[in-house]
């Protein structure tokens, strides 16, 4: 089983790139309808008065939620290249090579990206260096 897995990965792991990258858009579109509504619920306590709000604030202060901003930036920058690649493909910009658009723009530009906003938040806000 593992020798077929092996070579099924080997054989096809150029061919399915669209199709990760499509789900990867979906999911980190989703992931990021949820935190509109958590942001909008959020800012709506600024109805309430300050007294709600400095509440909403304390506890998105924790490291808990830190690390969970951390997550979030990680999906706005996948969705966002990936977005970027696709609406590239959907010009005819790439189109015989967005597999590599794919591997190296979304995610090797999007690691990048990632890495250079999320060490200063873990140092600044989760390790307090």
């Amino acid at each position: 089983m593992k020798l077929y897995l092996r070579q099924a990965v080997r054989k096809y792991r150029w061919q399915y790139s669209g199709m990760v990258a499509w789900f990867i858009q979906r999911a980190t579109g989703l992931l990021l309808l949820f935190y509109l509504f958590l942001h909008v619920e959020t800012i709506s306590k600024l109805s309430q008065g300050p007294v709600a709000f400095d509440a909403a604030m304390a506890t998105f202060s924790s490291p808990l939620f830190k690390l969970l901003e951390i997550a979030l930036l990680g999906t706005v920058v996948l969705h966002a290249l990936n977005g970027i690649r696709i609406t590239l493909v959907d010009l005819d910009i790439g189109m015989k090579k967005q597999r590599h658009l794919f591997w190296w723009v979304t995610v090797g530009i999007g690691i990048l990206v990632f890495l250079a906003g999320a060490i200063p938040i873990f140092l600044d806000a989760v390790l307090k260096v």
